[in-house]
């Protein structure tokens, strides 16, 4: 009779964390692992630096048959990417800066998605918000590590021309 207890209570406690251990084998499988998380965060966080302060442009984040989508326009491929990003650095106003923020991201087939705030204030003497939007993007994996594969900023303020806002 005490075998028997002990044989129940033993199935009950090996079912029970048989079922806990699937349980988050499943829940971890659609999350990045915390590397995958912080390579990517630190693509996006130097996206910032190459756009505002460098050393490098940041044509860097992207894989080299990215595409970068903001309003009508349409920058495809590295080559495209470099000529437009020195562009900018050729003409970045020294008291404009771009700050992203809630960075949310999810594994994908792909790879893994996010979304981010761009939020540009310029300055020096007053803090002035230029610009505020979203960037969506799609990132892969690739031989020097993660890159954007995919990024579309979708600005909200102040609203693009002929948005329906």
């Amino acid at each position: 009779m005490r075998i028997s207890k002990m044989v129940f209570v033993l199935t009950v406690v090996l079912t029970g964390s048989a079922a806990w251990m699937y349980a988050q084998q499943k829940r971890s499988s659609d999350m990045l692992s915390p590397q995958d998380f912080l390579e990517i965060e630190q693509v996006v966080q130097g996206y910032t630096h190459g756009v505002d302060i460098g050393p490098e442009d940041a044509s860097w984040v992207f894989a080299s048959d990215a595409v970068f989508q903001y309003g009508s326009r349409i920058v495809r491929g590295e080559k495209e990417l470099k000529e437009f990003y020195a562009g900018l650095r050729k003409n970045h106003q020294p008291t404009q800066h771009h700050i992203l923020s809630n960075l949310v991201l999810k594994r994908t087939a792909e790879g893994a998605a996010g979304s981010v705030y761009l939020t540009t204030v310029e300055g020096p003497d007053t803090a002035r918000l230029s610009f505020f939007g979203t960037y969506e993007d799609t990132f892969v994996k690739t031989a020097a590590g993660w890159r954007i594969k995919r990024r579309e900023y979708r600005q909200a303020v102040p609203p693009q021309p002929g948005s329906s806002r």
